[in-house]
């Protein structure tokens, strides 16, 4: 049998006449070039996902925001592989933002819960010797 296309090469080798396009693939829609990375002008890998802060922040500054702020941290990753990196950068300021929100709330809870543990104390202390058990 024949074909009617012309010489096919031999199992193995590539055809003749394909191969990589010469020169860059263009921008779609208009859409500014990135550089090398991915980022005008700087690196993909320079976005942070904050991950280790979210999940810190669940068990330092409560459930709720520790939950958005993970979510967020995963969005990083998923615009990231997607090549949205302008989403990328956002959702990494709103993880920054929630780690930082959930921390510092996690923080002024331990001091306001160590002062009311010694309020208890001094004030358990001072009804027992008030009714002469000093």
């Amino acid at each position: 049998m024949t074909n009617p296309y012309g010489q096919q090469p031999p199992y193995g080798q590539p055809p003749q006449g394909y191969g990589p396009p010469s020169g860059g693939l263009p921008t779609p829609y208009g859409q500014p070039g990135y550089g090398p990375g991915g980022l005008p002008g700087g690196d993909m890998n320079a976005i942070k996902d904050y991950k280790g802060w979210a999940i810190a922040s669940l068990f330092l500054g409560g459930v709720i925001l520790g939950i958005f702020a993970i979510m967020k941290s995963n969005e990083v990753g998923t615009y990231k592989m997607q090549g949205n990196y302008a989403m990328a950068e956002q959702a990494s300021r709103t993880t920054k933002t929630l780690c930082l929100v959930s921390t510092i709330l996690g923080g002024v809870g331990c001091v306001f819960a160590i002062v009311m543990i010694v309020v208890m104390i001094v004030a358990a202390s001072t009804v027992s010797c008030y009714s002469g058990y000093c």
